[in-house]
């Protein structure tokens, strides 16, 4: 397994299959900062799914932009799949998952995240600019069918927009056996006056959770805190302010949509892998490509000091 300077083990791959979307929700940073285009195969994610699995890699979450646009994306689970992995899940905003959920099954796929901002018609379609709750609403109950569960629902509060849904939310998740992660929001491509406009501090449903949960206990990935409630719902917090707790136990890299490896959401430098992609892969180039990147990576606040210094 490799290891940072820093201690911290890598043993997670989020892999972005397109920077393309359905929906054009209002906090949305498509997955770091630059809107690159889509350029991998399935044959190119088989070929970097073996090698991080080699280099013990065996979590790989696949996220967009919304991945289930991408028409070859049953083949691409797949491709992930042959590695055997601990976890296969994708991130979705759930509009095509009544459809798909099965046979992304069928073809490997754990579980599913989805982007849930509200129970509201209204709100939904404010957030998303997509009228698309009842939809995501059945996909979810097909999703849940098919198995793919746990069904993670996530839920970015937005001041004035949905930051009282929660108490809501959670009473739907315990109707339906869903897990919930709150969201704080992340300032990244988003202008300064509008991440100002929109961000809201998760402490209100902390509070709430701290008086009705039965039990706590913190996930390692991001030292991120996890309520329990009666109904056995769990509810997990996932808050990057004034919290170095957050990056110091982050065990992720990237892959962008047009195959950049990189070492974080925060930066746009890495590793660029389609040179040892085609004609055929070069499997040693993705190994030490994969080495270089683990170098680089660095908590958070350290990448802030040091852009402070350049700046």
């Amino acid at each position: 397994m490799l290891i940072d300077r820093w201690g911290r083990p890598l043993d997670s791959l989020r892999v972005s299959v397109t920077s393309n979307c359905n929906f054009s929700c209002i906090y949305c940073h498509r997955e770091g900062p630059a809107n690159r285009g889509e350029g991998l195969s399935p044959d190119d994610y088989m070929a970097i799914a073996k090698v991080a699995s080699e280099l013990e890699i065996k979590r790989f979450k696949l996220t967009g932009g919304e991945p289930l646009i991408r028409r070859d994306i049953v083949d691409i689970v797949k491709a992930f799949a042959t590695t055997k992995p601990e976890d296969l899940s994708m991130t979705t905003n759930g509009f095509f998952l009544e459809d798909l959920a099965y046979k992304l099954a069928e073809a490997g796929l754990m579980r599913v995240n989805v982007n849930l901002p509200s129970l509201d018609r209204e709100r939904y379609r404010y957030v998303t600019r997509v009228d698309g709750l009842e939809k995501v609403l059945k996909g979810l109950r097909v999703a849940q069918e098919a198995g793919l569960k746990p069904i993670t629902l996530n839920v970015v509060l937005l001041k004035g927009i949905n930051d009282n849904d929660y108490k809501r939310i959670i009473e739907f998740a315990s109707a339906n056996g869903c897990r919930v992660r709150f969201i704080e929001l992340e300032p990244i491509t988003i202008p300064k006056k509008v991440f100002e406009a929109l961000y809201t501090s998760l402490d209100p449903v902390v509070n709430y959770l701290e008086k009705i949960a039965v039990r706590k206990y913190i996930r390692k990935f991001h030292a991120r805190p996890v309520y329990v409630l009666d109904t056995g719902v769990e509810v997990e917090i996932v808050k990057w302010t004034h919290n170095t707790a957050f990056c110091m136990n982050c065990t992720r890299i990237r892959l962008t949509a047009d195959g950049m490896l990189i070492p974080c959401v925060m930066v746009s430098y890495g590793v660029d892998l389609k040179p040892f992609l085609r004609p055929k892969p070069d499997f040693e180039g993705l190994r030490e490509a994969f080495i270089k990147v683990n170098s680089m990576r660095m908590p958070y606040n350290v990448i802030h000091r040091s852009q402070e210094s350049k700046g």
